[in-house]
């Protein structure tokens, strides 16, 4: 029809990443689609609904716009790809992995369950690590904690409650068995969000439980979520309904004491 599109790329859109760029894009086309090119009786977009019916479907199984490659792990549980190199979860790879390296995302599979995800680096020569995966092989050998390089970017960005409770843990059990505490605490990181793990490390700081079960215990009352007042019912209880509402009465705490003596 000879419907031409403007180009949206000059002068060149100043954003803060593709998310943003792909935005723009989607909201420039739709603003052109009410634009009518000289020559055309109809705009643009009056012109792609008539030629839409024409259109051959689309197939019924997504198309992957990826690339894939067979990799082989490294003794640094790593996989090579375009010269960079991006870690797997140490208690999980296998020799022989599936790289499928998206336009955004490398994805890093054994052939049933995706084991690694990783934003795509488009450097050369780097090492694109998450930490996580390395803390298996860290509680076996908690001495590497100070100088495994996985865990040095995490370290620098760790909250102070991260390492007040380290500090805390090597005090209590300076043998060594602090440090592995500390890592069975951070593999809490791989079932819950940060943040939750964050406020737990907190709460048991100062709840005096600097300890695993403490935090798991903090975790759990965190996910279990804040009992809101009036939100059980209570109408076929009546004797219940008043529970906390009532006047306190400290004879009824002389009495028990009174029992207490006498019995």
């Amino acid at each position: 029809m000879g419907f031409s599109r403007r180009n949206f790329l000059v002068p060149m859109p100043r954003v803060e990443s593709y998310e943003q760029l792909n935005q723009f894009l989607v909201q420039e086309c739709l603003r052109d689609d009410v634009r009518v090119v000289r020559g055309q009786a109809m705009t643009i977009g009056q012109a792609w609904e008539q030629e839409r019916p024409l259109l051959r479907p689309l197939p019924r199984q997504a198309f992957e716009c990826c690339v894939h490659r067979q990799v082989h792990l490294t003794p640094y549980s790593q996989v090579s790809f375009e010269t960079n190199r991006y870690s797997v979860p140490a208690e999980q790879a296998r020799q022989v992995l599936t790289l499928k390296a998206y336009p955004f995302v490398v994805e890093i599979s054994d052939g049933r369950q995706v084991l690694a995800r990783h934003l795509r680096c488009y450097g050369r020569e780097q090492d694109v690590f998450d930490p996580l995966h390395y803390l298996f092989l860290l509680e076996m050998r908690p001495g590497a904690l100070e100088y495994a390089r996985p865990l040095r970017q995490w370290k620098a960005d760790w909250p102070a409650s991260y390492h007040r409770l380290l500090a805390r843990l090597r005090e209590q059990w300076p043998d060594g068995r602090g440090v592995k505490e500390f890592i069975r605490i951070l593999q809490l990181h791989q079932q819950h969000p940060a943040a939750q793990v964050e406020q737990a490390i907190e709460q048991a700081l100062n709840f005096g439980g600097p300890h695993l079960d403490g935090v798991k215990h903090c975790l759990a009352h965190l996910q279990s979520g804040p009992v809101v007042q009036g939100s059980l019912d209570l109408s076929d209880k009546p004797h219940l309904a008043a529970l906390g509402s009532q006047a306190i009465d400290l004879a009824c705490y002389e009495q028990l004491i009174e029992k207490g003596v006498a019995s």
